[in-house]
């Protein structure tokens, strides 16, 4: 009876023991009597038999006894994270960022970028920081307001925000002149999240002020642009670099030369195609007096902006927006496309004048404002029309929009993805 310790294997040892005293025997009646006897080849056949079955058994049992391989555990997913801009006013003692750090860092906090503006009370720190997702706004307020901090603002950010502020910087005035971007877009993403109001005069603040949570600049196409942002302050360095973007969307608008276009019509007319100023005012309202009331109304829906109200000023040269003209070869107005945008979408309206239509104006004036409008970056381009309005149909059409809808009685809608 084999013990406890012998259980590796009951009985292989025993077999291959057995098989090697058969072989043995076996090789032994073979030399004493010639190899010529019956019970020579029953030996060494029972022998080779046990020992091939004592072989087989004991590989078996080492199998057995290895250890299984270890199955590959599942890697934990990566815990999702929210990019947020966090500014706060804190005090210009020894320790602050310490404190403003410890706080964040209690929240699983992760700082990528951060900036310091000097201020009269101290100081005000902007933030740019990764959290968990389970962080919510009202958790980032309360953890650095309860670190000492006043006027605390949390915003979600944009991957892009995570350059350092002279590229950024830097990449913003380049995109200014090449015309890949306008003023109130590079004030937006040099400020962050601000509120841009277009105005034809400047009440309060004045131009070149700065006003807590507003400031007032020069529109380089006519008027002023009013910057609020509300729950914090901007900053003398904000200001500063605010205003020198400005002067330079100002100095392009002066020296560089806008781009005009000759082209001609599907007939073959010659068309001249060119940025519109203020100073073709008078060209542009002669031209809306040219146009009937049912080509207005298809345009405006209303009977069209005056010129007193400064409605066509703003439509010649919008802060958020671009505007073409088609001239004629006598050099008057045959054709106004306007791009208007706010964010990803840009919305496209033309007016052709009545002895114009079906030439190809619009046509042309919506291939290059489509082109702009992908030089812009935008995602999508809208149109809304009247639902009688066949021809501007036609032209909508032949610029890739697609009609998806009717958003209100009496008209439809159209949009064309542009990425």
């Amino acid at each position: 009876m084999t013990s406890g310790t012998q259980r590796r294997g009951p009985w292989d040892r025993e077999i291959l023991e057995l098989a090697v005293l058969v072989l043995a025997a076996g090789a032994a009646h073979a030399v004493a009597t010639g190899g010529h006897d019956a019970a020579t080849a029953v030996l060494l056949c029972a022998g080779a038999a046990l020992l091939v079955i004592g072989a087989v058994r004991l590989t078996g049992r080492r199998r057995s006894r290895a250890p299984a391989p270890e199955q590959p555990t599942e890697r934990e997913a990566p815990a999702v994270q929210h990019l947020w801009r966090l500014r706060a006013s804190v005090t210009d003692t020894p320790g602050r960022l310490a404190r403003l750090s410890g706080a964040l860092a209690a929240l699983g906090g992760d700082i990528r970028t951060m900036q310091v503006h000097p201020v009269a009370e101290g100081a005000v720190d902007e933030v740019l920081l990764h959290v968990p997702a389970r962080v919510e706004q009202r958790d980032l307020v309360a953890a650095v307001e309860a670190a000492g901090a006043d006027e605390v603002t949390a915003v979600r950010a944009d991957v892009r925000e995570l350059d350092d502020v002279p590229t950024r910087t830097a990449t913003l005035a380049s995109d200014l002149v090449g015309g890949r971007t306008d003023l109130v877009r590079a004030l937006r993403s040099l400020l962050g999240a601000v509120e841009v109001r277009w105005q034809e005069e400047a009440d309060s603040p004045q131009v070149g002020e700065l006003a807590g949570d507003a400031m007032c600049l020069t529109d380089p196409g006519g008027g002023v642009l009013v910057l609020h942002r509300s729950g914090g302050a901007f900053t003398p360095a904000e200001f500063a670099r605010a205003r020198a973007m400005s002067d330079l969307a100002a100095s392009c608008r002066a020296r560089l030369r806008p781009v005009t276009r000759d082209v001609a019509t599907s007939r073959g007319v010659p068309l001249t195609v060119r940025p519109a100023d203020r100073a073709d005012i008078e060209l542009v309202e002669e031209f809306h007096q040219r146009c009937s009331t049912a080509a207005r109304s298809g345009r405006y829906f209303s009977p069209g902006p005056g010129s007193a109200d400064g409605g066509l000023r703003r439509l010649l040269t919008p802060a958020l927006g671009r505007c073409l003209i088609a001239l004629g070869p006598d050099g008057s107005v045959v054709g106004m496309g306007n791009l208007m945008y706010d964010g990803d979408a840009g919305e496209l309206a033309l007016l052709v004048r009545d002895d114009w239509q079906r030439r190809g104006v619009g046509a042309l004036l919506a291939e290059q404002l489509a082109e702009q409008a992908t030089g812009l970056g935008l995602s999508e381009l809208t149109a809304h029309t009247h639902v009688d309005n066949t021809a501007i149909a036609r032209t909508l059409r032949g610029a890739g929009l697609k009609l998806v809808g009717a958003p209100e009685p009496g008209e439809w809608s159209w949009t064309r993805a542009l990425t």
